[in-house]
């Protein structure tokens, strides 16, 4: 299994419980929190479903390196490392080792969002009153405004008998030595023990996690599109793709019940990245771009809109 063959998953720093972190999943904004950012947990899918649903690969002896900076300039040695994104803020390089692991990718992730995922009514709530508070005068007059970024999970890899390695050295000098020669010496140190690579890094055995856990997670950016209903509100549109949103609680310009908005909702499409900056996909989504001020103070905001929603009268949203 090649590296490229996996360019759009994300390695995480401890494994999440597979029935917290399922096929079909949301995440808003920090996909590489998702179980501590705002999320919607799917129905794990049975064996029928996966065969439905998912293609599926079982394989033994993986190995997989995670690094905050994947170019072309910094390669990984040996064929059998599956060289992924780390879904981490920080600069750093982790190494996974799995006896053995099973791949989940669904077959069609659009299909599955419309006939599973939004079909389900705890999805369709928890959508409808992030993207409300993000199209809330609160937010949209914010400088830092810009269009919420939900991601939908669509690929997994669980792992069983893992070994997590990290690094405590230089991203790139680390990344020059990986080779399955190094895995092979660290697979027989004991936790908390590191081996020195001898260009000034070395590694440390971080955790060692028995039980079958999701250690990487590949997402897709859904593509909500703000629009005016047509004359029939929200009735008048085909559900479940798209849906009415709450009333602006947080406008005073607001007159009445009646929320005049809706939203479509569909997967981003891959050709479309360079639209515009918000529809960057999860491996597009810089470092940087996590890590600065505007981002903290856009997801300041939105949490702040989604508080007020949440505990807003019932009666005060229609």
């Amino acid at each position: 299994m090649g590296a490229g063959d996996d360019s759009s998953f994300f390695l995480y720093g401890v494994g999440e419980r597979p029935e917290a972190l399922t096929l079909g999943s949301l995440v808003l904004e920090k996909y590489w929190q998702p179980m501590i950012a705002r999320h919607y947990t799917h129905d794990q899918l049975s064996e029928e479903e996966l065969q439905e649903h998912a293609y599926t690969t079982h394989a033994d002896n993986l190995v997989f390196h995670g690094s905050s900076r994947i170019s072309p300039a910094v390669g990984v040695e040996g064929g059998d490392i599956v060289n992924l994104g780390l879904a981490y803020h920080k600069e750093t390089e982790r190494v996974v080792i799995a006896e053995k692991g099973t791949r989940m990718i669904l077959k069609d992730p659009e299909e599955f969002l419309t006939t599973n995922v939004l079909a389900n009514p705890q999805a369709q709530q928890k959508l409808k009153l992030w993207l409300s508070a993000a199209h809330s005068s609160y937010v949209l007059n914010f400088k830092f405004a810009r269009r919420p970024k939900v991601w939908l999970l669509t690929g997994l890899y669980l792992l069983e008998k893992t070994r997590t390695i990290v690094s405590t050295g230089q991203s790139a000098d680390v990344s020059a030595g990986v080779s399955s020669a190094i895995v092979g010496a660290l697979s027989g140190v004991p936790i908390g023990g590191s081996v020195s690579l001898g260009i000034g890094s070395s590694w440390e055995m971080a955790m060692e996690v028995a039980d079958p856990h999701v250690w990487a997670a590949q997402f897709r950016l859904l593509d909500a599109r703000f629009i005016k209903m047509g004359k029939g509100g929200a009735d008048g549109v085909k559900l479940p793709t798209t849906m009415g949103l709450y009333r602006d609680v947080m406008s005073v310009r607001t007159a009445r019940g009646a929320q005049d908005n809706t939203v479509e909702l569909s997967l981003k499409k891959e050709e479309d990245d360079d639209d515009d900056d918000d529809d960057d996909d999860a491996e597009e989504t810089s470092v940087d771009d996590q890590e600065s001020e505007e981002l903290e103070e856009y997801e300041k905001r939105l949490e702040q809109a989604i508080k007020i929603f949440e505990t807003a009268p019932k009666h005060f949203l229609q």
